[in-house]
């Protein structure tokens, strides 16, 4: 025994090195998708004081009204990271390392809560040795580098380690059920995320297969499962007072988006079908996913998904029937239980998402460990026969791990920068008009304007009423100075989602820098009276109130954009000007704007590419060359640079003048 117990340290230690290899350069991944307007973007983060506000009011998780979802918990839980931070700013560093280290306490409760089911199904000093490779498929799995790394998908991770904590205190402490203490953990989960309903439906199979020693042919016998039923009404009961308090304290303005409640079962069928696939090959791990509605049930991907699905049932079946078999019957319909909330008849805007999966992988997952062990054990005499049998075996499975590792890594780059993770997206799903767009984001961050608009013009076709699409559009006509361009796609956007504070915070921000004051602050005030707490707009109407700069009506834009740069002389205020002269053909003002945010931002990449473009159309190659292989050194990854500096060089070479 002691020897096993130094062994399984041994192992462990070994484990979450391996974890950590894996995650290694996950840690400073940048805030991405809805981490905006739940963590970002939202001012109740930013004071732990108002922890006991996120009880009592929904608003408070988001700060886009049709985001406001009633999760206290995961809020307190986002707060905790900030104030740790100790930042202006939410800091990402710090909410990876809590993540990690909860998905690491969870790899823990996963061997404890399978080693009982294992124990209860077969008696083997082994089955140590099994759970522990049950966590370590968990903890190492590729496909859980889409929760790891979405930082808000944190919902998931907490609340499922919850979840287990939970059912670990129930099938461990028979004796303190009467005191229902197992509920505590119940109801911290929920508060993170509704899957935490689920515990009694999860506690009542674990009681139905394994305590009272049931197959599923007993399920047609009331008799069988009333009494299991009464043990666990009060999680039933808890489970379902929650899910109706939390109905209750949701803002009106929540959406789940999504299509009728039978488009969105239907489609779902097939979509468990590419959730299994993704846990035996995770290849095409996506962000952001564009999978749309089936149309009708008799379409070929929702037959598929529905005789696969009966087929695994059957399997369960026939697996209950034995209890050395149970345990894959068991992690079968742990599976499909816990893909009720997300793959049912309650429709999201997205029919999938690969993090959706965290929590019913755990049964895939001691389903498909315990099939293996069993496999093992009836041709376990006939290996024996065979020399270096059990070497093989190791290495199969040192390069199972090791296959694992490297996807994890590669996941993990993937979500290393906006531009990696939106480039992937739009590659695995080029149909996704918000993939499209955030990209289309990325360049127009470096500067690429023709490129931005490209993938901007794709997503519009995509998806021709995201209103997200339509502002911005209007941000980057704005910034090339094409203002009734601009005007026109911010109102249209507005006109399709007028409740998203975002869209007000950069129309305001675009009339503000057109010198339209006074239409500014009227739109500052709409935006406010949706999110009152919302930071950016509450920074401009305190900058627009205050500054004298805005105290009245500006029409000349190049004037606005010098007397701010008097007044407020950051690198970004000089960059705008330099691109304002050089839209006015003003191109050595516009060098000499770049070079005063260069001065303020020695290593700004985008001010070099505006030298180098200005010089390119004076036909000052060697100026513009110089400047050119400075932005690049840079930033390599700056492609209007590299552009710009590759035609400075071929004008060079072709001798132009």
């Amino acid at each position: 025994m002691n020897n096993n117990k130094s062994t399984l340290i041994i192992l462990w230690c070994v484990l979450i090195a391996a974890v950590f290899f894996g995650y290694k350069n996950h840690f400073n991944n940048p805030f991405e998708f809805d981490d905006d307007h739940t963590i970002v973007s939202n001012f109740y983060i930013r004071d732990i004081k108002n922890i006991p506000l996120f009880f009592t009011d929904a608003t408070t998780t988001s700060s886009l009204p049709a985001n406001q979802a009633y999760r206290p918990g995961l809020t307190i839980l986002n707060t905790i990271d900030y104030w740790l931070a100790g930042k202006p700013e939410p800091e990402p560093f710090v909410y990876h390392v809590h993540i990690f280290i909860s998905f690491i306490v969870l790899g823990v409760f996963i061997y404890f809560f399978s080693l009982k089911i294992y124990n209860t199904a077969v008696k083997s000093e082994l089955n140590v040795y099994i759970a522990f490779l049950t966590s370590a498929v968990f903890l190492l799995h590729t496909a859980n580098a889409e929760t790891i790394n979405y930082i808000i998908s944190r919902s998931d991770g907490s609340s499922t380690l919850f979840i287990l904590i939970s059912l670990c205190v129930f099938i461990y402490f028979k004796e303190l059920r009467k005191y229902q203490l197992y509920l505590i953990p119940m109801a911290c989960a929920f508060f993170v995320k509704e899957t935490g309903v689920l515990i009694g439906p999860l506690a009542f199979l674990y009681l139905f297969l394994f305590e009272q020693n049931n197959s599923l042919e007993n399920v047609t016998k009331p008799k069988t499962w009333t009494k299991i039923l009464i043990s666990v009404l009060p999680a039933f009961f808890l489970g379902a007072f929650l899910f109706w308090f939390a109905k209750h304290m949701t803002p009106k303005t929540w959406t789940g988006g999504g299509g009728t409640p039978y488009q969105y079962l239907i489609t779902e069928f097939f979509v468990m079908v590419h959730y299994v696939k993704n846990y035996f090959l995770p290849f095409d791990l996506s962000a952001d996913t564009d999978w749309g509605l089936a149309s009708h049930w008799y379409d070929d991907k929702t037959l598929i998904g529905i005789a696969f699905i009966i087929s695994t049932l059957v399997i369960a079946y026939r697996a209950s029937l034995q209890m050395k078999s149970r345990p894959i019957a068991f992690g079968i319909l742990w599976f499909y239980l816990c893909l009720l909330p997300t793959s049912s008849i309650f429709p999201f805007a997205e029919v999938l998402n690969d993090h959706r999966v965290f929590l019913p992988y755990i049964g895939l997952t001691i389903s498909c460990v315990w099939a293996l062990y069993l496999l093992y054990l009836k041709y376990e005499a006939s290996l024996e026969r065979i020399p270096f049998s059990k070497v093989g075996i190791g290495l199969v499975i040192l390069l199972f791990f090791s296959a694992h590792v490297y996807g994890l890594r590669t996941r993990c780059e993937v979500w290393s920068s906006g531009e990696t993770l939106w480039y992937d997206v739009t590659q695995k799903s080029p149909k996704n008009g918000r993939g499209l767009m955030n990209y289309g984001n990325v360049l127009m961050s470096k500067g690429d304007y023709k490129g931005a608009e490209e993938y901007f013009v794709r997503a519009k076709t995509e998806w021709p009423y995201y209103s997200y699409i339509f502002i911005n559009l209007g941000v980057l006509y704005n910034a090339q100075g094409k203002v009734a361009e601009a005007e026109t796609n911010f109102k249209y956007g507005m006109s399709l989602n007028a409740y998203n504070p975002n869209a007000y915070y950069y129309y305001s921000n675009m009339l503000k820098t057109n010198g339209r004051i006074s239409e500014a602050k009227a739109m500052v005030e709409q935006g406010l009276k949706l999110s009152p707490r919302h930071p950016a707009l509450n920074t401009l109407n305190t900058e627009l109130a205050t500054n004298p700069l805005y105290a009245a009506e500006i029409k000349n834009k190049t004037e606005l954009l010098e007397t701010l740069c008097k007044q407020t002389p950051t690198p970004e205020n000089y960059l705008n000007l330099s691109l304002e002269y050089y839209n006015q053909g003003r191109y050595l003002d516009c060098v000499h704007a770049a070079e005063e945010a260069l001065k303020i931002r020695p290593d700004y990449d985008l001010a070099y590419n505006n030298i180098c473009s200005a010089y390119n159309n004076l036909h000052d190659w060697d100026n513009a060359i110089k400047a050119g292989k400075k932005a690049v050194e840079l930033n390599p990854t700056n492609q209007l640079a590299k552009n710009n500096l590759q035609a400075a060089i071929d004008a060079k070479n072709n001798g132009d003048k």
